[in-house]
């Protein structure tokens, strides 16, 4: 692989994976569809980009899962009846094989939708105390929890971009406390992904090491600045923009087909 990416590209390569890896970490996101567009500009095989993505991934929602963690903004009751479903959900998502590209077009119309919403309603973005009454969280969050692996695990991304919009949404936690699952969610189902779609492509260590090292320096910055110095209002519309990058990026895949 590293026969067919020139030494000066891959040092370009760096800085992008790290500002990709800063700027998704800071809302939680791990960076996929941003790790993506860049090894296609710079000419990876398409076979070794997916396992990539996902393995830089799982370095950088570490990070930010770790970060976050230690400071307590994980909300596990609100975030378990998420997960559990979302788990066996992924595995059975990457197994799917279909068309994607009337599923990347609607994907491209929710994101954005979701994106809007949000920039809204950043104004009033805040940390919230309490939990929703326990029925409305089984309700909703099993069913989401559901559809949100599925897709996940069929598109081989995280989910974060998926879970954020939702909970965000209904009022049920701030855009710290989002984050904050959003890392863990995306830490779980890209591991539990990735174990489904399996490594279609060999992983050149002189390549993945520089940009793992690259993702792990990102991530934790952008978790720690998320922590220490946005605003929750600042948060949510960075997280509005990257849901609207993502929104972007699915619409190019409808369009190329």
């Amino acid at each position: 692989m590293t026969d067919a990416l020139p030494l000066d590209l891959l040092w370009l390569l760096i800085p992008l994976v790290l500002l990709v890896a800063g700027a998704y970490a800071s809302v939680g996101l791990g960076g996929g569809t941003g790790y993506l567009a860049i090894m296609t500009l710079a000419g990876l095989p398409a076979a070794a980009m997916i396992p990539t993505a996902l393995m830089l991934n799982l370095v950088v929602t570490g990070a930010a899962a770790l970060r976050f963690g230690l400071a307590g903004r994980i909300k596990w009751p609100l975030f378990l009846p998420f997960l559990l479903p979302a788990m066996p959900a992924a595995f059975l998502g990457g197994l799917i094989t279909a068309d994607k590209q009337i599923f990347f077009a609607l994907l491209a119309c929710v994101l954005a939708l979701a994106a809007i919403a949000m920039l809204i309603k950043a104004p009033q973005a805040q940390e919230r105390e309490g939990l929703p009454e326990r029925h409305w969280l089984y309700l909703i969050g099993i069913p989401a929890g559901l559809v949100v692996g599925v897709i996940s695990g069929f598109l081989g991304v995280g989910g974060g971009v998926f879970l954020g919009p939702i909970v965000l949404f209904l009022g049920w936690a701030g855009p710290k406390q989002v984050a904050a699952m959003n890392s863990t969610l995306i830490l779980i189902l890209s591991a539990i992904a990735l174990a489904a779609h399996g490594l279609k492509g060999a992983i050149e260590p002189m390549l993945m090491l520089p940009l793992a090292a690259a993702a792990l320096v990102g991530g934790l910055i952008g978790a720690s600045l998320a922590e220490r110095k946005l605003s929750s209002q600042a948060l949510q519309r960075m997280f509005a923009v990257i849901i609207l990058v993502a929104a972007a990026k699915a619409a190019y895949d409808a369009l190329a087909g």
